[in-house]
């Protein structure tokens, strides 16, 4: 089989008055139906307080975002600034424990997507500012958001995920042969739960480190494992146990020979010995073995667990934050040291952000939050979405530094999912709730973050 390496080596401000609007328009590079891609998703699960991820560095919201945290906000002399402004002639910088993610911002690499989270549809002002039960079911809820960000539905009946569906659709489009086209580094999870296809499971031994040993609390990777075989039950019969159900489907199918190939390309590149950073090496290995020279797709799931900081958040992101961008600058230099960077898209994904104000030692459930997309194709070293003006006055402010969310995960997954390949006539399968932030969806309906083709 003609390897990717073997390849390589061969060939030498939003208005006040509407919250989550349409999609802003742009150009997103189309799918190249003759080559490889795929989507990596890196799950921080448990809630990431991405408001000390990204931090506003505007004197005035800088002065917002400090008064409102309190005990909790990051020195602004420690901050890593990011190149350039956004749209808004807003400037942004990273926690001081993020140098990598920088490099790769300041190179185009990288981007951000600002206050994403679950909407059921568009929000007013007035609604906003109302006691109306306005949000999504279970809002601040780890189990409701968990749900709704891996189905893609704010309906919690929903049981496949939207990544599930997405390779539903493409499976047909582009053949991967014996190629499974989900692969989850971290067990069972309903993001890659279809009705035809199910995630392959190539879990890496667990890595016992300090960062596991410092983020106790609740084990979300069991949670989330537990919601997708309570939906893989509902979705294919409550007999079927989800473990036995997946190794007898897959082996049928000839997953058996894949698991068999050489997964252990001489990469330069060394992965950090975390969990983390070692699930991103499995990717890079399994990747680093598909033929070029086929238009095969894949979705890969990752998780990093222990993001739920109720307590000690400014020690606890001091040391995971920097596992996060490490591992990420590794990712990077390891596809592109394949020749495969462009086509790979790695985005992050958090069930919920959290409060801005602080409860004394760390910040509580919230709802709108920042997320991070890298890959080639990203028109990098931009925030996209809608960062929120903090204050008190802002009818996003819900109260206790909640944020509304100003972009839609519907909004944000359908981009990706169109990257992919899922052809636009199809995108209502795969975010059903999608028509609702934008019922004129067009070839350039995103939110803008993929380079012009």
């Amino acid at each position: 089989m003609l390897t990717r390496r073997r390849f390589v080596i061969n060939s030498g401000a939003i208005g006040a008055s509407l919250i989550a609007s349409p999609m802003i328009m742009g150009s997103s590079r189309l799918p190249n139906a003759s080559g490889y891609r795929a989507l990596v998703c890196i799950n921080l699960a448990g809630g990431n307080d991405s408001f000390n991820m990204l931090v506003p560095s505007n004197a005035d919201q800088y002065s917002a975002y400090s008064d409102a945290r309190g005990n909790l906000a990051l020195n602004r002399s420690n901050l890593l600034d990011l190149t350039g402004h956004t749209t808004t002639g807003r400037s942004y910088s990273l926690h001081s424990g993020m140098p990598e993610l920088r490099e790769l911002y300041d190179n185009g690499e990288a981007a951000f997507v600002a206050n994403v989270g679950a909407l059921n549809k568009p929000l007013s002002a007035a609604e906003l500012k109302s006691n109306v039960d306005f949000g999504p079911a279970q809002l601040l809820s780890h189990t409701g958001q968990i749900s709704q960000w891996q189905t893609g539905s704010s309906q919690l009946i929903t049981s496949s995920g939207w990544g599930g569906r997405t390779a539903d659709l493409l499976q047909g489009i582009f053949p991967t042969g014996d190629i499974p086209i989900s692969l989850s580094m971290s067990g069972a999870n309903t993001f890659q739960l279809g009705k035809k296809t199910f995630p392959y499971d190539c879990e890496p031994p667990k890595i016992h480190s300090l960062i596991s040993k410092r983020s106790v609390g609740i084990d979300f990777d069991f949670v989330t494992s537990q919601l997708a075989k309570e939906a893989y039950r509902n979705l294919h019969g409550a007999s079927l146990n989800w473990p036995e159900s997946a190794i007898t489907i897959d082996t049928k199918n000839g997953v058996g020979a894949y698991d068999e190939r050489d997964k252990s390309p001489d990469l330069q590149e060394k992965f950090a010995q975390d969990h983390f950073s070692q699930q991103l090496s499995k990717v890079a290995q399994i990747i680093s073995e598909q033929d070029p020279t086929k238009p095969a797709r894949q979705i890969f799931y990752v998780s990093f667990s222990g993001w739920d900081h109720h307590h000690q958040l400014l020690s606890n992101q001091a040391a995971m934050l920097p596992v996060l961008s490490q591992g990420l600058l590794s990712f990077r230099n390891a596809l592109s040291e394949l020749g495969m960077f462009d086509d790979v898209t790695t985005f992050t994904a958090s069930e919920f952000g959290r409060s801005l104000t602080s409860n004394g030692s760390g910040s509580d459930h919230g709802w709108g939050g920042h997320q991070i997309v890298m890959g080639g194709g990203i028109q990098g070293a931009q925030v996209y979405g809608h960062y929120p003006e903090l204050s008190s006055l802002n009818p996003l402010n819900i109260g206790q530094g909640v944020y509304a969310p100003t972009t839609s995960n519907d909004q944000y997954f359908a981009e990706l999912a169109l990257w992919l390949g899922v052809p636009l006539s199809k995108i209502g399968y795969v975010l059903p709730n999608l028509q609702t932030f934008n019922s004129r969806l067009n070839k350039g309906a995103n939110l803008g973050f993929f380079s012009n083709s």
